[in-house]
C-alpha cells in the first residue's frame, strides 16, 4: 500500500487531494482501526463511505492487493457508526422482492420521492421503466441459466434483448424461480447478515444448474463472481457476464446481424471493467454488426458515480461525476451510447432526459438480428 500508484484512478482522491479519500489512506484507516490505534467514528465511516468501490486502484495495483474485500469487511465493521436512516434498510429489504423493488421505483417517478426524509426527497427524475414480462425457459442443445437478480423488472428491455439472443443461438435458457438480489447493495451498507441470506438463496436456486450462470448487469455478476472467489461458500456454477459469454461460445459467422450505419460509443462500467476483467467482450459483440462505427466513452477508467445506491448517499460527488459522463457524452457526438449496468445507466440518465439514447448492448445487437 506504500507505493501510490493507486491515487491517480480513484475518483474521490481525484476530486478532494485528500489522502484519507485515497485507496492507500482508506486502507492505513483501516489498520488503524484494526490494530486499535484509532476508534471508529462517525468521521472513520464517512471516509470509507466516500469510496466508490469501483476498484480502478485494484486494478491498478502492481501488488494486487484486494482493495474490495477489505472494503467490504470495513464497511460491516462500521455500519453502525452512526446507523444509516431507516429508509435506506428499508430500501434494501426491498431488494428482497423484485415486484416490491419496481412499485418503489415507479413510486419515486411518480413524485413520492419527495415526501422522503433525507437525500432522498432530493431524488432526480427517474427515466421511464421497460415493459416487464417474464420470460420462459427455452428449448436448445447448450444449457444456461440466467441470472434476474432484483434489477430484471427495472430493464424489461434488456431482459427481451438477452431472451431474444440465446433463442436465436440454439441455447436451452433456464430461469430459476427462486433466486433474487445478488447481494450487493447489503454488501455496500455493511449489512453482512442480509447479503449472506441473499447469497444462500441464490446458492439454493442455482444448485442444480446444468450449464453456467449468466448474467445482464455487470455488478450483479461481479457480486456473484465474488460470492465463488472470495472465500465465501462456493456458487455451484461458472458465473459469466452474458457479454464474455457470448464472445467465447459464437463465432463471428453466427451472428449475421443487419447493417447499423451509426456511431456506437462504449460506457465500460468499474464491474465489468475492473472486478470481471471484460469490457473487451463488448467491443467484440458491437463489431459484429456491419457499418457500425465502435467507439470508447472517453474517460472510461472513471467511475460514473453510480455505484450502487451512493447516489442516494453521497450525492454531490455522484452528481460531480455523473455531469463529467454527460460532457463525455456530448463531445463524443455518438448516435447510441451502452453500458453493461443498470445502475450505470440510471446514473447517466437521472434527472433529465438525454437526447442520446443509453441503452445495454445486448438491446442493440438483438434489435440488428431482426427479432426484437
Amino acid at each position: 500500500m506504500a507505493c501510490g500508484l493507486c491515487l491517480p484512478t480513484c475518483p474521490t482522491y481525484q476530486r478532494t487531494a485528500d489522502e484519507s479519500e485515497s485507496p492507500r489512506g482508506r486502507i492505513a484507516l483501516m489498520r488503524a482501526v484494526a490494530a486499535g490505534q484509532l476508534k471508529p467514528s462517525a468521521v472513520l465511516k464517512a471516509h470509507i463511505d466516500h469510496c466508490l468501490g469501483c476498484q480502478a486502484c485494484e486494478a491498478a495495483c502492481p501488488s494486487r492487493v484486494p482493495y474490495g474485500v477489505l472494503l467490504a469487511d470495513a464497511r460491516a465493521l462500521l455500519a453502525a457508526q452512526p446507523p444509516r436512516p431507516r429508509v435506506y434498510h428499508t430500501l434494501l429489504r426491498a431488494t428482497q422482492s423484485p415486484r416490491l423493488l419496481a412499485l418503489a421505483y415507479d413510486a419515486a417517478r411518480t413524485g413520492l420521492a419527495r415526501l422522503l426524509p433525507g437525500p432522498l426527497a432530493a431524488l432526480p427524475a427517474l427515466p421511464p421503466r421497460p415493459a416487464y414480462r417474464r420470460p420462459r425457459a427455452t428449448a436448445g442443445n447448450r444449457p444456461v441459466s440466467l441470472f434476474l437478480g432484483c434489477t430484471a423488472r427495472l430493464e424489461g428491455d434488456t431482459l427481451a434483448a438477452a431472451m431474444t439472443i440465446l433463442r436465436h443461438h440454439g441455447f436451452a435458457v433456464s430461469i430459476p424461480r427462486q433466486q433474487g438480489c445478488c447481494g450487493a447493495l447489503a454488501r455496500h451498507a455493511g449489512d453482512t447478515g442480509l447479503g449472506e441470506r441473499q447469497e444462500r438463496r441464490n446458492r439454493r436456486a442455482f444448485a442444480d444448474s446444468a450449464g453456467p450462470v449468466i448474467g445482464l448487469a455487470s455488478g450483479c455478476t461481479a457480486q456473484l463472481h465474488a460470492d465463488r472467489a472470495h472465500g465465501r461458500p462456493r456458487f455451484p456454477a461458472a458465473v459469466l457476464d452474458i457479454h464474455r459469454f457470448l464472445a467465447d461460445e459464437l463465432p463471428a459467422a453466427s451472428w449475421r446481424l443487419k447493417s447499423l450505419p451509426k456511431t456506437i460509443a462504449v460506457h465500460e462500467p468499474c464491474s465489468l471493467r475492473n472486478a470481471l476483467q471484460s469490457a473487451d467482450s463488448v467491443y467484440t459483440l458491437l463489431r459484429h454488426i456491419p457499418d457500425a462505427r465502435i467507439v470508447s466513452l472517453p474517460d472510461n477508467k472513471t467511475c460514473c458515480g453510480g455505484a450502487g445506491d451512493y447516489f442516494l448517499r453521497e450525492p454531490a460527488m455522484a452528481t460531480a461525476l455523473r455531469t463529467a459522463k454527460r460532457s463525455a457524452i456530448a463531445d463524443i457526438e455518438a448516435d447510441i451510447v451502452v453500458s453493461a449496468n443498470i445502475g450505470c445507466r440510471l446514473q447517466m440518465r437521472l434527472g433529465e432526459t438525454s437526447p442520446v439514447p443509453i441503452i445495454h448492448p445486448l438491446v442493440v445487437l438483438a434489435g440488428q438480428l431482426g427479432e426484437a
